[in-house]
């Protein structure tokens, strides 16, 4: 099997069994993004809560994620992906990864150079169609206002 078949499958999978679908009822931030180019939207919210002293230096983590929508199979498996990958990290965490998944569009880095991307480096090749980019981009950058949205706030679950 060669590695563009695998990634195929990969999002596939979470274009068929999503993770995280769902928005949350009890939420501090929520964003809702549409591809007027191609009419994909996402609906995500986020729940925060503060981080273990111990562990995370009392930094604001993602205590659970969700999103609905409607639209291609790379703007859902992003989706997907995206809230699987983030759930339970801290902010800094979630936005170093939002930062690497951008250059992995970009073109700017290799899935190689980002491995902490986890299932979401088999869009890599998404990035040879422009159009397609925004799709992929899409949760992502809705995950992006609601960390913009949970810091402006202050709020924690």
């Amino acid at each position: 099997m060669q590695l563009d078949d695998l990634y195929q499958e990969v999002i596939l999978d979470h274009y068929k069994r999503p993770r995280c679908q769902g928005c949350l009822t009890a939420s501090n931030a929520q964003a809702l993004l549409f591809n007027p180019l191609c009419g994909d939207q996402i609906q995500l919210t986020i729940a925060t809560s503060s981080g273990d002293p111990a562990d995370m230096a009392g930094m604001t983590q993602l205590a659970n994620i969700g999103f609905s929508g409607h639209g291609c199979s790379i703007s859902q498996a992003s989706a997907s992906m995206m809230a699987e990958l983030c759930k339970g990290k801290s902010f800094p965490e979630v936005s170093k990864l939002i930062g690497e998944f951008r250059e992995l569009m970009r073109g700017e880095k290799t899935a190689e150079q980002v491995p902490d991307l986890g299932d979401a480096v088999a869009l890599e090749g998404v990035r040879k169609f422009s159009a397609r980019v925004k799709c992929a981009m899409l949760a992502w950058e809705a995950l992006e206002k609601c960390l913009e949205q949970a810091e402006a706030s202050g709020s924690k679950a």
